[in-house]
C-alpha cells in the first residue's frame, strides 16, 4: 500500500506542475471569474485521456511504455518515441525555465536564472540515476510536506474568503480554456507509463483527482481574495495570495514557506519527466538530458513576454494533438493486435 502511494505522490505533482504561471494564467485570461467551471469542466473531460492511459497500463502489463510503442509501431517507432519525447522534454523545459523565473522574481531578484537551474538540475541529476523506487519514496516525503503546507495555507486563507468576487457567475465561456488545463495539468500523466503499470493503474486516478481537488480550492481562494483584476495583474498570483494567509494572526511572513509546495510540483515533474525521456530512448548516461536542458532553457525562453505567449497561444494546441492522439492510436492498435502475439520486442 505505501508504494501505491507512492505513485499517488508522483500523480499528484504531475498535475499539478504547469498550474503556477502556466494553466492557471490561460484560464483566467480567458475564463476571468469563472476560472473554476474551467477546472470542474477539464477534471470531467479529463476521465477520457486518463482511461487511456489506464487502458494502456494494461496492454502487455509487464511491458514499459517504450517496448509498447515498438510493439505496436514495428516500423515507425523511432518517430512515434522522438514526437512524444520531444514533447515531453518541451514541457521540462518549459517547467525549469518557470521554476528558475518564480524563483528568481520572488525569491532571489539578483540571481541569474542560468544560476537558480544549475541549483535546481543537480539534485534532479541524482535523482534520475537512482532508481525507481528511489524517486517514488522521495515523492512520497514530499507529499506529505506539500500536502500539510497545503492545508495550511487553506486555513490560513478562509477567513479572507470574499464570496463576491466570484460573481457573476457564468459571464464567460469556460469551455475555451479547457484546453489549456487538459493539456497543461492531465496529459503529462504519461511520463507515469515509463514506471510500473500494475502500481500506477488506480494510483494514477487517486493522486489525479486528489490534486484536482487541489487546483480547484486554489482557484477558487485566489479569485475570491485577490479579486479577478489582481489576479490578471500579477504574474504568478498563487505566491501572492500567500501574503494574506494568517495576516494578522503572526508577526512574520510565511509566504515563502507555503510557497515551498510549488517549488516541489515542478522539481518533482522535472525528474520525471528527464526519466520518461531517458527510458523511452533508453539512454544509459541518463545525466546528459539534465544538462542539454539546463544549458538550452535560458535561451528558448529570453524573456516572459515571449514565454507567456508561447505557453498561451502556441503550446495548448500541440500538445493536446500528441500526448492524446499517440496514446489513442495505440489504444486502438491494441484492440486490433493479440495479446498472445510473439512479444519480441527490437533492442
Amino acid at each position: 500500500m505505501k508504494n501505491n502511494i507512492s505513485f499517488v505522490a508522483l500523480a499528484y505533482f504531475i498535475c499539478r506542475a504547469n498550474f503556477i504561471g502556466i494553466s492557471f494564467m490561460n484560464i483566467v485570461n480567458l475564463a476571468k471569474q469563472d476560472a473554476w467551471l474551467v477546472i470542474i469542466i477539464g477534471t470531467i473531460i479529463s476521465i477520457i485521456p486518463l482511461y487511456i492511459f489506464y487502458q494502456l497500463c494494461k496492454y502487455e502489463e509487464d511491458l514499459p511504455l517504450s517496448d509498447k510503442i515498438e510493439l505496436l509501431f514495428p516500423k515507425i517507432h523511432i518517430i512515434i518515441k522522438i514526437i512524444l519525447g520531444f514533447s515531453i522534454f518541451g514541457l521540462a523545459l518549459l517547467n525549469l525555465w518557470n521554476l528558475a523565473n518564480f524563483t528568481t522574481s520572488q525569491f532571489l531578484n539578483k540571481t541569474p536564472n542560468f544560476v537558480i537551474g544549475i541549483s535546481f538540475i543537480i539534485p534532479i541529476i541524482y535523482l534520475i540515476i537512482q532508481k525507481q523506487e528511489v524517486i517514488a519514496r522521495v515523492a512520497l516525503i514530499l507529499f506529505y510536506i506539500s500536502i500539510f503546507l497545503f492545508v495550511l495555507c487553506f486555513i490560513g486563507l478562509i477567513p479572507k474568503f470574499e464570496l463576491n468576487n466570484l460573481q457573476p457567475y457564468l459571464e464567460y465561456n469556460p469551455f475555451k480554456a479547457t484546453l489549456s488545463i487538459i493539456s497543461y495539468n492531465t496529459l503529462p500523466l504519461i511520463t507515469l507509463l515509463s514506471f510500473p503499470n500494475a502500481k500506477i493503474k488506480k494510483s494514477m486516478w487517486y493522486g489525479f483527482f486528489i490534486a484536482e481537488l487541489s487546483l480547484l480550492v486554489a482557484t477558487i481562494l485566489i479569485i475570491a481574495i485577490m479579486g479577478i483584476n489582481l489576479a490578471i495583474i500579477y504574474q504568478y498570483p498563487e505566491f501572492q495570495i500567500l501574503k494574506k494567509a494568517f495576516e494578522g494572526f503572526v508577526t512574520y511572513r510565511l509566504e515563502n514557506m507555503l510557497a515551498t509546495q510549488w517549488v516541489i510540483d515542478i522539481f518533482i515533474f522535472i525528474t520525471i519527466s528527464l526519466k520518461f525521456c531517458n527510458d523511452l530512448f533508453k539512454i544509459q548516461k541518463k545525466y546528459i538530458l539534465p544538462i542539454i536542458l539546463v544549458i538550452t532553457f535560458n535561451y528558448i525562453f529570453k524573456d516572459n513576454t515571449s514565454a507567456n505567449t508561447i505557453i498561451e497561444n502556441y503550446l495548448p494546441i500541440p500538445i493536446f494533438i500528441i500526448l492524446f492522439g499517440i496514446p489513442l492510436i495505440m489504444l486502438i492498435k491494441t484492440w486490433f493486435k493479440p495479446n498472445n502475439e510473439n512479444k519480441s520486442i527490437t533492442n
